[in-house]
């Protein structure tokens, strides 16, 4: 009977440590952080190269983001090209960014103590959570050449 109860305690360890591990790399996830507005908020990350995947990105904006040319933009030329060429197919993709990444306070149709709507979110923020969503791509860009 004792080998049988240590076969349920090491099985037992290893379900707790796997929920431990599990719960580790959720937290890992997840990051406060303050918008322009001054809004607390709590973002779980979420990969555009997932949402354009599984969600209703128009194919044009995809051609456009996996661009060579678009890739060795700065953040700031690379939103511009964006709002100016594919201003609807980028609001599609940054709802969808934002309605993933979201947790705290959670976004909802209508506004309440614990919901936000979209459209309360300003421009400034939106962009907030889409660079920093977009943080660990930006860091691996291309320098641009300095003129010499």
């Amino acid at each position: 009977m004792s080998k049988r109860n240590g076969k349920l305690n090491s099985m037992d360890q290893s379900q707790a440590a796997r929920a431990e591990q599990l719960k580790k790399w959720r937290m890992s996830r997840v990051h406060e952080q303050t918008l322009p507005s001054g809004l607390e908020v709590t973002l779980r990350d979420a990969d555009i190269q997932s949402i354009i995947i599984e969600g209703d990105i128009p194919n044009t904006l995809v051609d456009l983001i996996t661009s060579e040319e678009f890739q060795g933009l700065n953040q700031e030329d690379a939103g511009a090209k964006m709002l100016s060429e594919h201003k609807n197919d980028f609001t599609s993709l940054l709802r969808s960014l934002i309605k993933a990444s979201l947790v705290s306070p959670a976004l909802a149709d209508a506004a309440d103590e614990t919901h936000i709507t979209y459209d309360e979110l300003t421009f400034e923020d939106k962009m907030f959570i889409f660079n920093f969503l977009n943080r660990e791509a930006q860091a691996v860009r291309p320098f641009r050449k300095q003129p010499e």
